[in-house]
């Protein structure tokens, strides 16, 4: 009897077991694959094989869930492959994997996490990744096609345009028939490209010869033109142009390019940054002798005054540091991230894990909050926000690195990794290059993060006014690297693997031959071993009364470990007319005052012999402004020295300058309450404030009496907001 199937019986196991041979069993099975010995078929269940069926149309057949005993037996997916490769192709090399071997596919072991631990600047985040893959395999695929032959790309970033006629209304002949003319175009702008590319004989050839995506916008260009000023004649206008292009010879195709906007635009000045000018020329009128005399005028004479800069005046006593070491053992050098403020522990020899910091990753914002620009339809307030992401205040950071660092900023926890000196006497100091005395440096330095908390990873150092080279290393720091941060110091794990050591009697790197190749690599730089050799060899050019310039130079000095008596900061020169903690940057006061565009490198750091030369510039620009009105009291130079007028005695020479060093604290405190006091003119009595006069000395009398300098009383006095709206107005 033949039954049709049914579900009759799929409850019931099959009575043959695993030797059924039926395709379509009407009984249940337990599908496990058990390889047996097939079994030779009898000749009764031949003839049940063979027996024929009903007319009745069944259902097809399905087929078998294959099950395993264990995990290990299944053989990979295509989706197990490729999340394979892409887990590989992070950390090494992808593996070839092919489908016959599969099955006993094992991935290789993967590179250590440590080995390929990221620096600063920050990874991308993975749209980034993958957008920069997938157009480095566009770019790679582009190189073998016969229109990137015609057209070699000279800049490493290409617009991608499709080649497809714009939309206009009334279109004249169809986007199809405007496509066939509009390729047409195309192929002949081509062909005519390579042909000049291929001649040697051409001039101004970079302006000349186009890109893929140049010659792409052109055809689209011209046949829009067409399609707009010619609608009704528009395909005998296109077919002439493609007609004419076909016996256009490379000379005429040249006059034709000259002719294009595009020409144009390759041909244009670059565009010069927002708010930027061109260069001042900075003419002061005055020998460098004169002008490092002039500047001795700017140096802050009260060394106390620069701590609330951050500056430190006094060299921490070794109790002191040996303390703050104890503190630092006690806590188990637990710190404070400076990017995302987790607390965390710094294993100076890493832990057993081989790890410098615990806490895990380091997740935080690498720009500082803004608050967005108001404009008149916003009512509510304005939240900050982190320009690196455009996410609000307090969101999760959206950059990751693997290890959290920290800066340790009190004297004597800076101290007990490296004692406080003050600049010693020199006799002798370092001449530059070409055996000249140095006069006055100009210094800025780069930090990185290490184990022992923000070290110094590049010191230079430049003559001023000369801007000469006199230094210019990589330091080798005392801790194990956690950041180079390289954002912002500029220098990679690359400069630090290709420094060599100093040339034998000379700090200097040697000077590279000209006549080298088009684009040679950077020559290494120099390293020294420790940052002790660095202070070395920046004293080596300093005396206690060489004027040290700088920007911002607390920092720098603080990491050097150096207390220097002669200081000349334009923080201070320059002040912000709010007041501390506010301060202008170096790369805004370049801009202003000198018109000049620094720090334009991006992710790839500051370079310190850039910053270094135009804080000198700067200086030279206060000194031109100082030199005014020095020469409008009198003051002139005599045998190379600066003798000021005869009737200013050295006690009223030593009054103003002690006046001076509070008058600017005074200034900015008026700019910011908002408002000028009233000029207050008297004959007697007090006026309510140090009277001053504006240049001859004589009103000077009533501060002199106060400070046990002079006597007498002054006949014609000025209150001190007189003398701030005066020294405003000159600074102007």
């Amino acid at each position: 009897m033949v039954f049709t199937t049914t579900n009759l019986f799929k409850g019931i196991q099959c009575p043959q077991g695993e030797c059924c041979t039926l395709t379509n069993c009407i009984f249940a099975h337990d599908l496990r694959p058990q390889f047996t010995p097939q079994v030779a078929k009898s000749p009764e269940r031949q003839h049940a094989s063979i027996t024929p069926k009903d007319d009745t149309t069944e259902p097809p057949s399905k087929r078998r869930r294959v099950m395993y005993n264990n995990l290990s037996d299944k053989p990979l997916s295509k989706a197990d492959l490729i999340r394979l490769d892409l887990a590989q192709s992070k950390t090494a090399a992808p593996a070839k994997v092919t489908p016959s071997s599969s099955g006993d596919h094992k991935p290789k072991p993967l590179v250590p996490s440590t080995l390929a631990a990221p620096v600063s600047p920050p990874p991308a985040n993975s749209k980034a990744t993958s957008s920069a893959a997938n157009k480095t395999s566009i770019d790679n695929n582009n190189k073998t096609s016969t229109s990137t032959l015609a057209t070699k790309p000279t800049t490493p970033q290409q617009k991608k345009i499709e080649l497809n006629p714009r939309l206009i209304p009334n279109d004249p002949a169809g986007h199809a028939k405007r496509s066939i003319y509009l390729k047409a175009l195309h192929d002949e702008m081509v062909r005519l490209n390579k042909q000049l590319v291929e001649r040697t004989d051409v001039q101004y050839k970079v302006g000349l010869t186009l890109l893929e995506h140049e010659l792409i916008q052109l055809a689209i260009d011209e046949e829009e033109r067409f399609a707009r000023e010619h609608g009704t004649v528009y395909g005998n206008v296109v077919k002439n142009r493609i007609a004419a292009y076909r016996k256009m010879k490379p000379d005429d195709w040249i006059v034709h390019i000259k002719g294009t906007p595009i020409f144009a635009q390759k041909q244009a000045p670059p565009t010069k940054p927002r708010g930027v000018d061109a260069p001042k020329v900075i003419e002061t009128g005055l020998s460098p002798a004169e002008e490092v005399a002039v500047a001795m005028q700017l140096v802050v004479p009260d060394q106390l005054a620069l701590a609330k800069h951050g500056y430190i005046p006094v060299p921490p006593t070794p109790e002191q540091a040996a303390e703050a070491a104890a503190a630092v053992e006690t806590s188990q050098n637990y710190e404070i991230c400076d990017r995302c403020t987790a607390r965390f522990q710094v294993y100076p020899h890493r832990n057993e894990e081989g790890l410098l910091t615990s806490a895990g990753k380091c997740r935080h914002h690498p720009n500082r909050k803004i608050f967005p620009q108001r404009t008149k339809a916003d009512t509510g307030p304005k939240e900050p926000i982190h320009p690196c992401c455009g996410e609000a205040v307090g969101t999760p950071g959206c950059t990751e690195l693997p290890n959290h660092v920290f800066k340790a900023s009190s004297p004597a926890r800076l101290a007990a990794v490296m004692p406080f000196i003050v600049t010693p006497e020199n006799d002798h100091p370092a001449k530059d290059r070409y055996g000249r005395k140095v006069k006055a440096v100009a210094f800025d330095c780069e930090m990185g993060y290490t184990t022992m908390g923000m070290e110094l990873i590049r010191l230079t150092a430049v003559s001023w006014p000369e801007g000469e080279e006199l230094a210019d290393v990589l330091v080798r720091p005392f801790g194990i690297v956690l950041d180079l941060n390289s954002r912002f110091s500029g220098v990679s794990p690359e400069d630090m693997a290709r420094a060599v050591p100093p040339p034998p009697k000379s700090p200097l790197p040697l000077p590279q031959l000209d006549g080298a190749a088009d684009d040679p690599p950077p020559p290494p730089m120099t390293i020294v071993e420790s940052p002790y050799k660095a202070r070395e060899l920046l004293c080596s050019f300093l005396t206690p009364t060489t004027p040290l310039i700088g920007h911002a130079i607390d920092n720098d000095l603080n990491v050097v470990r150096l207390c220097h008596p002669t200081i000349i900061d334009t923080v201070v020169t320059y002040p912000h007319p709010r007041g501390l903690p506010l301060r202008y940057g170096l790369k805004m006061l370049c801009a202003r005052h000198l018109g000049l565009a620094i720090q334009q490198g991006g992710d790839r750091g500051h370079d310190s012999l850039e910053d270094s030369r135009a804080t000198g510039d700067l200086v030279r620009m206060k000194v031109a402004d100082k030199w005014k009105i020095l020469r409008a009291e009198g003051w002139k130079f005599v045998g190379g020295s600066l003798v000021p007028p005869h009737h200013l005695s050295q006690g009223v020479l030593e009054a103003r300058a002690e006046m001076d060093s509070g008058l600017a604290e005074r200034m900015v405190e008026n700019a910011f309450n908002g408002g000028k006091k009233r000029r207050k003119r008297g004959s007697g009595g007090d006026s309510g404030g140090e009277e001053v006069a504006n240049g001859d000395g004589n009103g000077l009398k009533s501060f002199l009496d106060r400070k046990k300098v002079g006597g007498g009383q002054a006949e014609h006095e000025l209150s001190v907001s007189y003398l701030e709206d005066e020294t405003l107005g000159l600074d102007k």
